[in-house]
């Protein structure tokens, strides 16, 4: 089942309808299409605001931290209607970015001494509720849909699942009493300098004393290695040379002799990070009410339903639904960046990012978004709503679907 958002001719928004009733409407020339994907019409005629359909529409959303769920439910008269879910995929590159163009600022600094430095020069390093670039942009991707969606359903009331992660109690294993909160788990301010003391400057592999030594990622951070003391171990420089490269066949017996584990907290954090930036956004769309982990899993469990982050988004919302509303078209929505780096604008009308068919000799088709054009051989990259990467195949085997730059709805 899918539905198609409706406006009138004045723009307000009505009540959601099915797709093949849209289509039904748009033949008989009584609506127009205003957006495909998801599919919006604009009836050709002007509602009453006393024959608008005021039934509560609900906004649910499923914060996580590599997916986030989200779909629209409807209080109709009879019963409850889930009209829209959907499982939105933030960018995960930011941090890499910004540590590159970093270094690309540093070799510039480096190499024109006469420039200042700019560290005591951050501004917006030192705003008051700032959070990090990394964070602030899954946090934008979503309210980038809603106030998307938004445009085309009014949203009465929105629910958000505030998730509660004790970060210090998965570090430590056990429940801390509140003192310990308090407490610092380091031996010194510097954590290398903790690792250090806490092997008493001694190699933990050959039980050399008295030399220069240097910390160790036990699970390297390319692994996603915590950058915890219960994840460093002490080791001089040659023992070190000798185990870079084949960490994981030492890991075992390294988290052994230091009494430590690995537990990768990134997730976690960056779900607890920017949440009252996001719930004082998504207040100002609509009341906001929040709910817990422990009774989504309750409520779904008891309704039958099925476990993906779109489907939680249904529950987060309160209004009972039964498994076979639920199964609905999940879409998969990818915020772009807003500033496009193509350097070819077009080719043989077609653009960056426009949704397309490619059919392929053997009659096989792809549904792909343009990713790159190249009009020396008239070819270009898609990608398709698979995740597949497809290069270098020709432009004349395409035909333009749906033209949009900003979302990508599949």
């Amino acid at each position: 089942m899918t539905y198609c958002f409706v406006l009138d001719a004045q723009g307000n928004k009505l009540s959601p309808t099915r797709e093949n009733r849209a289509w039904y409407l748009i033949r008989k020339r009584k609506a127009t299409l205003k957006n495909k994907f998801p599919m919006v019409i604009q009836l050709e005629k002007e509602i009453p605001v006393e024959e608008i359909d005021s039934t509560l529409v609900k906004l649910g959303v499923d914060d996580g931290s590599k997916q986030v769920g989200i779909a629209l439910v409807q209080e109709c008269k009879t019963k409850n209607k889930p009209v829209f879910k959907g499982t939105i995929e933030p960018r995960t590159d930011v941090k890499e970015k910004m540590s590159v163009r970093r270094g690309y600022r540093r070799y510039t600094r480096n190499h024109k001494r006469y420039r200042p430095s700019l560290f005591n020069n951050r501004s917006s390093s030192k705003k008051e509720g700032r959070i990090a670039p990394s964070i602030k942009q899954k946090r934008d991707s979503i309210l980038r849909v809603v106030n998307q969606l938004h445009k085309w359903i009014r949203i009465d009331e929105s629910f958000l699942e505030n998730v509660l992660i004790d970060i210090r109690a998965l570090e430590k294993g056990y429940k801390p009493c509140k003192w310990e909160y308090q407490r610092s788990n380091r031996l010194d301010e510097n954590i290398r300098k903790a690792v250090v003391l806490r092997d008493r400057n001694t190699c933990q592999e050959c039980g050399l004393i008295n030399t220069r030594m240097e910390v160790h990622h036990i699970i390297p951070r390319r692994l996603n290695g915590s950058d915890s003391i219960h994840n460093l171990i002490t080791l001089c420089s040659t023992c070190h040379g000798r185990i870079s490269g084949d960490e994981l066949a030492h890991s075992k017996r390294f988290h052994e002799k230091i009494k430590g584990r690995n537990i990768p907290f990134g997730d976690a954090m960056h779900v607890m990070q920017g949440k009252t930036f996001l719930q004082n956004k998504l207040r100002e769309i609509a009341s906001l009410s929040l709910t817990t982990g422990g009774d989504t899993a309750n409520k779904r469990i008891d309704w039958e339903i099925e476990k993906t982050h779109a489907n939680d988004a249904i529950v987060v919302c309160g209004s009972k639904v039964n498994s076979q509303q639920c199964e609905m078209k999940n879409w998969t929505i990818k915020p772009l960046i807003k500033r496009s780096k193509k350097k070819i604008e077009s080719l043989n009308g077609f653009y960056h990012r426009d949704f397309v068919k490619y059919i392929k000799g053997n009659g096989e088709a792809y549904f792909a978004y343009i990713t790159a054009l190249y009009p020396m051989k008239n070819q270009c990259n898609m990608t398709t709503v698979d995740g597949k990467v497809l290069k270098r195949y020709g432009i004349n085997r395409l035909k333009l679907i749906w033209r949009s730059n900003k979302i990508f709805w599949y």
